[in-house]
């Protein structure tokens, strides 16, 4: 086994020297390394020192460190909004050592196709800061989409809108601790009954997530009385790769199930 080298910066001027050296992985909770092996890594840099632990609610909108774990994130959200969206998301990954450890910036970085977090915080229209290669904000679906931000960047932390929202979410799974075939986020507000700003948001399909756009644009503006719910289930234009014992169409069809059970609980509640 070959040896690691490890480095501890305590500013963050001097990451980016960091990143730009061959082979070289930020830790931070050290989950995603127990996955992937280090068979490609030359060294490790350990953002234990650094100042990403934050967490910030502040003029309508919260600010999350990319060293904050799941544990805190829940802990520190639910003391402003305990039915938030990213509570319910959250909360019910993985189990408690593992939350005790996974942060919020390895999460967004590796974004597996079993990921809790990412969906939620697509539909929330999140950033993300970064530095190294880029040192900028960037919108978490773009940076999910674009893998060149990735490489030779440092999440520093992840920003959103704090608006009170209807929501739901759902995560496919065999047991409460398995990973999801796949989750459903919705995000809405009906005030007047009419349905402002919908959020449709599926991961773990093909392309790792789909934003369904052309739902949020058949509720928008309608009243819950005028909303087919089990129509609204034809403009499911996602797609699946087959998973262990389920065929993309079952996939599908499960995905479309869970869209109208969340808009029929969110319309008619």
């Amino acid at each position: 086994m070959k040896e690691l080298e490890w480095f501890f910066p305590e500013d963050l001027a001097h990451v980016p020297d960091l990143l730009g050296l061959k082979g070289m992985v930020p830790h931070g909770g050290g989950t995603g390394i127990l996955k992937s092996g280090t068979g490609r890594i030359n060294g490790l840099i350990d953002l234990s020192r650094l100042p990403l632990g934050y967490f910030r609610a502040l003029n309508s909108k919260i600010e999350i460190g990319a060293s904050q774990t799941y544990s805190e994130l829940i802990k520190n959200i639910r003391r402003i909004d305990p039915g938030h969206i990213l509570v319910k998301a959250v909360g019910g990954s993985a189990n408690t050592p593992l939350r005790n450890r996974i942060t919020v910036g390895g999460s967004i970085a590796l974004f597996p196709p079993w990921s809790d977090l990412m969906g939620p915080l697509i539909a929330l229209g999140a950033d993300v800061s970064l530095i190294g290669k880029n040192k900028n904000n960037v919108n978490v679906a773009e940076y999910a989409s674009n893998r060149d931000l990735v490489k030779g960047n440092l999440i520093t932390g992840v920003s959103f809108e704090l608006k009170s929202r209807l929501s739901y979410y759902y995560r496919e799974s065999r047991t409460s601790v398995d990973y999801p075939a796949f989750t459903v986020t919705i995000l809405l507000n009906k005030p007047d009954d009419a349905i402002v700003d919908p959020r449709v948001v599926i991961s773990g399909c093909t392309g790792r997530f789909k934003r369904l756009d052309e739902l949020e644009e058949y509720l928008k503006g309608k009243s819950a009385r005028e909303i087919d719910v089990t129509g609204a289930v034809s403009f499911l234009n996602v797609d699946f790769p087959s998973k262990k014992n389920m065929t993309p169409e079952y996939l599908k069809h499960l995905a479309g199930v869970q869209v109208e059970r969340g808009l029929e609980s969110l319309l008619k509640g």
